[in-house]
C-alpha cells in the first residue's frame, strides 16, 4: 500500500505518434547517404584542382567527376520500381544501401596507391556511379513507404522526410568537406550512413500493408499494419484494414488466357488508363522544370557558383550557410505542405526562385563593366543574399514537393514502375544541366546562365498554377479517382465485370477478416 505506483505510460495516441515518427525517420535514413553523394563533388573537386592535390583533375575531368553520379542515379531509379514493385518496400529500403557503401568505400580508401596501378581517377568514377546508382535506389522507396504506412493525418508532412534527409546529407558533406583536410576522410565519413541505414531498416521497419493486399495477402497485410499501429492483437487492426480492403482496386482485365498481363505489357495496359498517364506526365513536367530553372546545379557546384556569382566571402562557409538554410527551409515544409498544402508552396517557392535569379542576373550584368553597374560595388551582399533566398526558395516547394508528391500521385500498382520511371527521368534531366552548365557559363556568360535559371523558374511557377493538382487532405484513392476525371463513378464508364470487382462488399470482407487467427506472423 505504501509503495509508489509506476508512472502512468504515454497515451496510445502518442506511442502511435513516436512510432510513425520512427517508421519514417528509419524509411529514409538513406537519404543522408544520397544528399552527400550530391553535395559531395561541390567539396571534392576544389580540393582536387588544388596544387598539392595526390589526385589532379582537368575541367573536363571534374566536369565528369561531377555528372558521372548523376548519369548512373537513373539506372538505379529502374531498379528501384522493380525493387518496389517484385520484392516489396521493404527489400528495396534494404538494397539501395549495398551499392552506397561500395562506392564510398573505393572513393575513401586509396586503392591505386595500395595497389600500385592507375592515378585513381577510374576508382573515382567508380566509386561516384556506385553512390549515384544507390541515390537513384534511394529516391523512391522511402516516400512511397511512409505514403502507405503513415496515417492519412500525418501523410503531408511523412512523405517531405526525405528530402530533409538529403538535405541535411548535404549539409554533413558540406560542413565535413570544410573541417577535413581531405576529400578521401570526407567519403570514409559518408561510408557510415549506408552502413547504419541497412542496419536500423532490418531491425525496425515492416513490409507495406499496402503492397500485401496488392499482392493478395491479406493476412500478412493485417499483421503488419497492427504493428505500424501499435495495436496488441492484428483484431485491433481490423477496422482499417476493412477500409483498406474497401479502398483495394479491382483486378485488372485478363487477358483470353485468364491471366491478367504482366511485365512490359501490364505497364502498357496501365498507360492507357488517365490515373496513370495523367500523373505521369505531370510529374515528369514538374522534375523538368525543376532541373532547367538551375536548383541542382547549385547543390553540385555550390561553391563554384558561390564564386561565380560575385560573393566575397570565404566559399566554403557559403556552401556550408547554404546546406543549413536548406535543411531549415525543409523542415518548415513538411509543416507547412501539412497545413496549407502543396499548390501555395510550390507558386510561392517559383516566384521567389524567378525573382532570385534575375536579380543576380541583372546584378551580374550591370556588374561587367557599364557605369550603372559601379554604383552595385559597394553592395557584396547582394549576390549572397540572391543565392541564399534562391536556396529557401526552391527548398520551399520546386526542390522538395515533387519528390513528396511521387509517394501519393501514382495508384499502387503502378507506383513502383511509375516512381522509378519520373526519378529516373528526373536525375536524366539533372545530368545533362550539371554537364552542360560549365560550357553554358562560358557561352552565355554568368549573367545568361542566370537569366536562363530565372526564366525557366517562371515558366515552372505558371505550369504550377495551371496544371498540379492538390493532393494534401486526400486519401490515396481519392488522388487516384481524381485523375480519373470525376468525383464519383459515372454510369458507363467502366464495364459491368470492372464494377464488380471494384465494389467488395461488407460480408466479403468480414468473411476476410473472421478467416485469420489472432496470432501476429513473423516480420515480413
Amino acid at each position: 500500500m505504501g509503495e509508489k505506483e509506476p508512472p502512468p505510460s504515454p497515451t496510445p495516441h502518442r506511442r502511435l505518434l513516436l512510432m510513425q515518427v520512427l517508421l519514417g525517420v528509419v524509411a529514409n535514413m538513406g537519404g543522408l547517404s544520397a544528399g552527400a553523394n550530391l553535395g559531395f563533388s561541390a567539396v571534392a573537386l576544389p580540393q582536387m584542382r588544388h596544387p598539392n592535390s595526390t589526385l589532379t583533375v582537368t575541367a573536363e575531368e571534374a566536369s565528369w567527376i561531377a555528372g558521372v553520379a548523376a548519369l548512373a542515379t537513373p539506372v538505379g531509379c529502374l531498379l528501384s520500381g522493380w525493387l518496389l514493385d517484385r520484392l516489396g518496400r521493404r527489400p528495396a529500403l534494404l538494397w539501395q544501401n549495398v551499392p552506397a557503401l561500395l562506392g564510398w568505400l573505393m572513393l575513401a580508401l586509396p586503392l591505386d596507391e595500395l595497389l600500385g596501378f592507375g592515378n585513381g581517377l577510374g576508382l573515382v568514377y567508380g566509386g561516384r556511379i556506385l553512390t549515384g546508382l544507390a541515390t537513384g535506389m534511394g529516391s523512391v522507396p522511402g516516400t512511397v513507404y511512409v505514403a502507405e504506412v503513415g496515417l492519412k493525418e500525418l501523410r503531408g508532412m511523412l512523405v517531405t522526410w526525405t528530402s530533409i534527409a538529403i538535405s541535411l546529407g548535404i549539409v554533413v558533406v558540406y560542413v565535413i568537406g570544410a573541417v577535413l583536410p581531405s576529400w578521401r576522410l570526407v567519403a570514409a565519413v559518408c561510408a557510415v550512413f549506408p552502413l547504419l541505414t541497412l542496419v536500423l531498416v532490418y531491425a525496425v521497419a515492416v513490409e507495406s500493408p499496402v503492397w500485401l493486399l496488392g499482392r493478395g495477402r491479406v493476412a500478412e497485410a493485417r499483421a503488419a499494419l497492427a504493428r505500424t499501429r501499435l495495436a496488441r492483437s492484428p483484431a485491433e487492426a481490423d477496422d482499417e484494414l476493412a477500409a483498406l480492403l474497401r479502398e483495394r482496386p479491382p483486378p485488372p482485365p485478363r487477358a483470353a488466357g485468364g491471366k491478367a498481363p504482366t511485365g512490359i505489357r501490364g505497364v502498357l495496359r496501365d498507360l492507357r488508363r488517365p490515373e496513370c498517364w495523367k500523373p505521369l506526365l505531370i510529374m515528369n513536367a514538374f522534375f523538368l522544370f525543376q532541373q532547367l530553372s538551375g536548383v541542382f546545379v547549385v547543390i553540385f557546384y555550390a561553391v563554384d557558383m558561390v564564386v561565380e556569382a560575385g560573393v566575397a566571402a570565404d566559399p566554403y562557409l557559403v556552401a556550408v550557410m547554404i546546406g543549413l538554410a536548406r535543411l531549415l527551409v525543409t523542415f518548415v515544409t513538411g509543416f507547412l505542405s501539412n497545413k496549407v498544402g502543396r499548390r501555395p508552396l510550390a507558386i510561392i517557392s517559383g516566384a521567389g526562385m524567378t525573382v532570385c535569379m534575375m536579380a543576380l542576373a541583372t546584378h551580374l550584368l550591370l556588374q561587367s563593366g557599364s557605369a550603372a553597374g559601379d554604383l552595385l560595388q559597394p553592395r557584396p551582399w547582394l549576390p549572397a543574399a540572391a543565392l541564399v533566398t534562391f536556396i529557401l526558395a526552391s527548398t520551399l516547394g520546386f526542390l522538395t514537393l515533387p519528390w513528396a508528391m511521387i509517394g501519393e500521385v501514382f495508384p499502387v500498382r503502378f507506383r513502383g514502375v511509375a516512381g522509378g520511371f519520373t526519378t529516373c527521368s528526373a536525375y536524366l534531366y539533372s545530368f545533362a544541366v550539371v554537364k552542360a552548365h560549365p560550357g553554358a557559363s562560358h557561352a552565355l556568360e554568368r549573367h545568361g546562365v542566370f537569366f536562363f535559371y530565372g526564366v525557366m523558374a517562371l515558366l515552372g511557377t505558371l505550369f504550377v498554377v495551371l496544371v498540379l493538382p492538390e493532393t494534401q487532405g486526400r486519401s490515396l484513392s481519392d488522388v487516384e479517382e481524381y485523375f480519373k476525371g470525376r468525383r464519383g463513378r459515372r454510369q458507363g464508364d467502366v464495364d459491368a465485370d470492372t464494377e464488380a470487382a471494384a465494389r467488395l462488399q461488407p460480408e466479403k470482407i468480414s468473411t476476410e477478416l473472421k478467416s485469420m487467427n489472432g496470432v501476429i506472423p513473423p516480420k515480413t
